[in-house]
């Protein structure tokens, strides 16, 4: 659903993923699932107050239940 809407990117095994998870919640992006490592979601309110915890998947996310 995010990734299609453009609110969130799949990272694949890489230096970008070692890179986003010490940097990435500077610019608002963070990972969301706890089943999901490479999927990082946009939050913009991340820039100034770090990401928020991480929920154990999908299903336990509010913002999926729309």
């Amino acid at each position: 659903m995010a990734n299609v809407s453009g609110d969130a990117v799949d990272i694949g095994r890489s230096p970008a993923t070692a890179w986003l998870s010490q940097h990435g919640a500077a610019y608002g992006l963070c990972p969301i699932h706890k089943n999901e490592p490479r999927h990082y979601a946009l939050r913009p309110e991340a820039t100034e107050r770090r990401c928020p915890r991480m929920y154990a998947n999908p299903t336990q996310d509010p913002r999926t239940q729309q």
